[in-house]
């Protein structure tokens, strides 16, 4: 079991315009997305902060789509926000460590996600929290938005696997702890 950050990022490190979008993404990135699914077949909860969250409500309303997990997923935020009917979402705030003990525990031996954003997962990182990062990056600049991951770290990743997805798109694995 391992806390993994799944994320596309651009070239210059953000993971979403500075609307909180990513139509960005879905206009530059590969076109081929099987390895999302491989992905997800390991995940048993996942994680996300409220801009995240509310992004996706956004767009799947304007898109007609369903909520896409069928797995619990915890929000972190601070605001009032409507949950999805049918759907395991559940609303959280302060210290992560107590809510990643949740998370494992929901995950049932399997991954747990740390879908975003970069201030959320940092809050991870910061507790010894985050195994791996899995950052897909797409050739494209955005040059501002919200960043990949807040936080400066002293000790480089280690660089586990490379994927090349598509002629936009280079899939790095990286190790954490």
């Amino acid at each position: 079991m391992k806390t993994i950050y799944f994320a596309a990022a651009s070239l210059d490190g953000y993971i979403a315009d500075k609307n909180d979008s990513l139509e960005w993404l879905f206009k530059n990135g590969p076109a081929d997305l099987s390895f999302i699914k491989s992905f997800m077949d390991g995940i048993g909860a996942l994680a996300m902060g409220a801009s995240t969250y509310e992004w996706l409500l956004s767009y799947n309303n304007k898109n007609n789509e369903p909520w896409p997990y069928k797995i619990p997923c915890l929000v972190f935020t601070h605001r009032k926000l409507n949950p999805v009917e049918g759907a395991d979402i559940r609303f959280v705030q302060g210290d992560v460590g107590p809510h990643h003990k949740e998370l494992v525990r929901l995950a049932n031996g399997k991954n747990v996600w740390l879908v975003g954003g970069g201030e959320l997962v940092g809050l991870f990182h910061d507790q010894g929290l985050l195994d791996e990062m899995q950052i897909q990056t797409v050739a494209v600049f955005l040059n501002e938005g919200k960043k990949l991951f807040s936080r400066r770290t002293e000790t480089a990743f280690k660089i586990k696997q490379i994927n090349q997805r598509g002629d936009t798109c280079v899939d790095v694995v990286y190790s954490v702890k």
